[in-house]
């Protein structure tokens, strides 16, 4: 049973090109921004800075591409995925973990983006701005794929335009100054893993979606072309977002603060437009948010349907952001370090499944990799435990002797693409039982 909301799914075929519009809406978002700000509020140099984001999207951005290459192999939702290296529980619980993961990024984008529409809308109560913008994007999920690639090649533009009128403002203000000088709060090489992670996590944490929209990509070099335009669109937008959270923080003096405030601070008189490119933002994120949670809910379960997953989803999402709107910035901070931990591992098990043990395969029903991908997966978490430290939860051995810099989720990737490699070297059943080509 395909989770799908669509009877029959959408029809067109889509060119690989259109995953760059789609990638580079969803990154031109006020989430992106806020990651800006973490490097000035522990006082980083610039120039390690700026070298530390561009290794984060690109490290993240290409997982994004690859995965968005294995939805073309396939034709396969992302979570559907999991049949293959995990087996149907094993794919289910996969599927569980990735509802949470939208559900956060629900909340994390309704809260900004009411943050920004707050500050339109001077007076109004925040819980009423909260529902605005759920119920537009509930609508935005209701109608499905089709309606939602439209609207992100309308805010790639929009959006697009936007923020380069407050990048017109920035380079301006930069060629007169900058009002920043260094002053770690931390060892400048702890600054440097905590902003390259932060930035490495958001991207990456795009992978878990990637394949609902590449499955539909078709054309010459629909493989490479798909990775091609799925990284450039993720990571050019994430790069040039977060780089204009940089400089809004230093211009505003006021680096912890809400960073919706700081913006509307830093454009003065012009203060609606920013808001106006925050809030379409959120929104942008948002559509594919709820729309893969709810094929993640209906994964897990093996079921179909649309309304209930996306009304739960929402529901959930719209409670969570009353309820954290007070914590806001130190929960997002810590959300997306946490975010690492299960689905890189994740993604090194699907990494070594479709690409080096398996690049001509979808599934694998019952064999025993169904088993290993479980058994690597597990391993590969509980060896990088000693090197995790979100600041909030827990701190690991390791990751405290390096102050802070969790490297945990690199080792994590690496040891889950290793030890399912590993694993199913050996295994002549694994290879032989209930194999299906991708058509």
């Amino acid at each position: 049973m395909t989770a799908e909301y669509e009877n029959n799914g959408p029809t067109r075929v889509h060119k690989p090109f259109t995953l760059f519009y789609i990638w580079f809406a969803a990154n031109l978002t006020i989430g992106d921004f806020a990651i800006g700000f973490i490097p000035i509020s522990l006082g980083q140099p610039l120039n390690l800075t700026i070298i530390a984001l561009i290794i984060g999207n690109i490290t993240g951005g290409s997982l994004l591409g690859v995965m968005s290459m294995i939805g073309v192999m396939s034709r396969k939702s992302q979570m559907e995925l999991s049949h293959g290296p995990f087996g149907k529980v094993g794919s289910s619980i996969m599927a569980l973990l990735q509802w949470g993961n939208t559900l956060g990024w629900l909340t994390v984008n309704l809260v900004l983006a009411s943050f920004a529409l707050e500050l339109i809308i001077k007076g109004t109560y925040y819980v009423f701005l909260l529902l605005i913008v759920a119920a537009i994007v509930l609508i935005l999920a209701y109608y499905g794929h089709e309606a939602i690639r439209r609207f992100e090649l309308a805010m790639s533009v929009v959006l697009g335009i936007l923020f380069f009128a407050i990048s017109v403002r920035s380079i301006i203000d930069i060629g007169k100054g900058i009002p920043y000088v260094s002053s770690p709060v931390i060892p400048v090489y702890a600054g440097f893993g905590i902003t390259l992670a932060a930035s490495f996590s958001y991207i990456m944490a795009w992978g878990p979606y990637a394949s609902d929209y590449s499955r539909f990509v078709g054309g010459k070099g629909e493989k490479s072309r798909s990775f091609t335009f799925a990284f450039l669109g993720g990571a050019i937008a994430s790069f040039w977002i977060e780089i204009l959270g940089l400089v809004v923080a230093i211009f505003t003096a006021d680096a912890i603060s809400n960073p919706a405030t700081a913006l509307a601070h830093y454009m003065g008189s012009y203060f609606i437009a920013g808001m106006v490119a925050l809030f379409l933002g959120g929104i942008a994120a948002n559509a594919i948010n709820l729309y893969s949670n709810g094929l993640s809910f209906n994964t897990a379960l093996n079921r179909n349907g649309k309304r209930l997953p996306i009304l739960l989803g929402t529901a959930i999402s719209v409670s969570l952001g009353i309820i954290g709107y007070g914590t806001f910035y130190s929960f997002y901070e810590n959300f997306l370090f946490i975010l690492d931990y299960w689905i890189t591992p994740w993604l090194g098990v699907l990494f070594a499944h479709y690409f080096i043990m398996n690049p001509r395969l979808s599934k694998l029903g019952k064999s025993p990799r169904a088993f290993s991908g479980a058994i690597s997966y597990v391993l590969a978490i509980l060896i990088s435990v000693p090197f995790m430290y979100p600041p909030a939860y827990f701190q690991g051995p390791i990751g405290a002797i390096l102050n802070g810099v969790d490297i945990s989720y690199y080792i994590s990737f690496v040891l889950a693409i290793l030890f399912y490699s590993a694993l199913n070297k050996f295994s002549t059943a694994g290879r032989k039982e209930q194999l299906s080509p991708v058509p």
